[in-house]
């Protein structure tokens, strides 16, 4: 029934960016949507579960999937604007159509192309959107976290604006993705969009790389536009901004204001309409009091300012991330893996995640290379993981010293302590002697100094 209805929807509609098919009570049966990274239709993993779990914000009301089974009649060209079962944000619009078996109706066809808010119909019935390829949009940021949406409808709000936008966050939660979104959705998007990372390369190289260099302006140099111009019309990202020497900042700064500059070794100046997003791995105030940033820099870069939270505070997402990372690498990897296992959701949530959601990304990836069967073990994922717990449940709760009392005293309670819950855990001095380490002569000793011989 799917092969037949497929080959008829190809032949229907040319450049289909979304097909869903749904059994009489809302069961997903197919799905695959339109990829650019993958250059083809994927299953985005919807298939089994239901339409109101694929996308949680509809209701029986509302999804024209319901609808249709109710009237019989087809749903043509709706606008939606939907959050799916990732968290991401996508505006389709859909036709859904009845599908019938034997004159009896036994579910529907959804079909989608995707749109943006300022986008226009072309001639072949194709929303007109960003022809830039290969960048992260809003929809690519996968999220339930409430801080994570608010940061998001931020982003949708000052894209379409030249402000400088600065993006602060530790290693790993996904500044650049914030960027290249920025960049996506903003008027800029057919423009280039030049990622830098500030701390990559040395000062002296770094400062020709962002204004370039003309002939002669020292041994071997050639005329080569530099970073601020190749991104002309466009987006430069600057990663770890702060990491920049003061002086070149001082120089960064004044390109920004003045939007022109002057290549290393150039006699004229350079006009570049830019528009400039900058990131750091620690709070902005805190590099200024350090002396890592120029106060009158951080101003002029945190016009607008994204503090994007570590995954251990968004522990909603972690689930969420780990079912899509699993589903990425069941398509890269062509594996057929359903899941993790209880043992391993429960380590995963555990966890601290100092390195932010690229470090669950390579935790699953390195799961994928070691699982070999259907679902992801605890032996498959990374060891430190799931020791990280048992390590810090081993460690002693640290206390303050009571009042008046000493580090001896303190030191002499402890071992009477021990020595007490080893002696009621065994059954003879002997045994409890073995499990301390002593002989049992010095353990008797000891028994005898805290007055434990009874």
């Amino acid at each position: 029934m799917i092969g037949k209805w497929l080959n008829y929807m190809a032949r229907l509609h040319d450049g289909v960016d979304a097909i869903l098919i749904a059994d009489r009570h809302g069961i997903i049966e197919y799905s695959a949507m339109f990829s650019e990274r993958e250059n083809g239709m994927i299953d985005e993993g919807f298939i089994g579960k239901s339409i109101l779990e694929a996308y949680p914000e509809l209701t029986e009301e509302t999804s024209s999937h319901f609808r249709v089974m109710r009237t019989g009649k087809p749903v043509l060209n709706e606008k939606q604007e939907l959050t799916d079962f990732y968290g991401r944000r996508i505006m389709l619009v859909s036709s859904t159509f009845p599908l019938e078996d034997g004159g009896e109706l036994i579910g529907t066809m959804e079909t989608s192309v995707f749109y943006h808010k300022d986008s226009q119909l072309d001639g072949k019935n194709h929303w007109l959107t960003n022809s830039h390829t290969g960048l992260f949009r809003l929809e690519d940021i996968i999220t339930r976290n409430s801080e994570m949406l608010a940061l998001k409808d931020t982003v949708q709000r000052v894209a379409a604006n030249p402000s400088p936008v600065l993006i602060w966050g530790e290693t790993g939660t996904g500044k650049e993705l914030f960027a290249q979104a920025l960049h996506s959705h903003s008027t800029r998007s057919k423009g280039p969009f030049i990622s830098q990372n500030c701390a990559a390369i040395p000062t002296t190289l770094l400062e020709s790389t962002l204004f370039g260099t003309t002939r002669g302006s020292y041994t071997g140099a050639e005329n080569r536009k530099g970073l601020l111009k190749q991104a002309d019309g466009g987006t430069l990202f600057l990663d770890e901004v702060n990491s920049m020497d003061l002086s070149l900042q001082a120089k960064i700064l004044k390109a920004i204001e003045e939007k022109k500059f002057r290549p290393v070794g150039g006699e004229q100046d350079v006009h570049s309409d830019v528009r400039i997003v900058s990131a750091m791995n620690v709070d902005p105030i805190t590099a200024v009091r350090d002396g890592l940033l120029r106060r009158d820099l951080f101003y002029r870069l945190g016009v607008v300012q994204l503090a994007l939270p570590p995954l251990r505070k968004r522990p909603e997402d972690i689930p969420l991330l780990t079912d899509f990372y699993v589903e990425r690498y069941n398509r890269k990897m062509e594996r057929t893996i359903t899941g993790v296992s209880e043992l391993v959701r429960n380590a995963l949530l555990a966890y601290d995640w100092p390195g932010n959601v690229r470090e669950l990304r390579n935790a699953v990836e390195s799961a994928f290379n070691l699982c070999t069967g259907s679902v992801i073990q605890l032996s498959d994922i990374p060891r430190y993981i799931f020791y990280h717990e048992e390590e810090k449940a081993a460690e002693p709760a640290a206390e303050a010293l009571p009042d008046g009392m000493g580090l001896q005293e303190a030191v002499r309670r402890y071992e009477k302590g021990l020595i007490v819950r080893t002696l009621e855990q065994s059954r003879t001095i002997t045994e409890a002697a073995e499990k301390l380490k002593l002989t049992r002569q010095a353990l008797q000793y000891k028994m005898m100094k805290y007055h434990l011989n009874s």
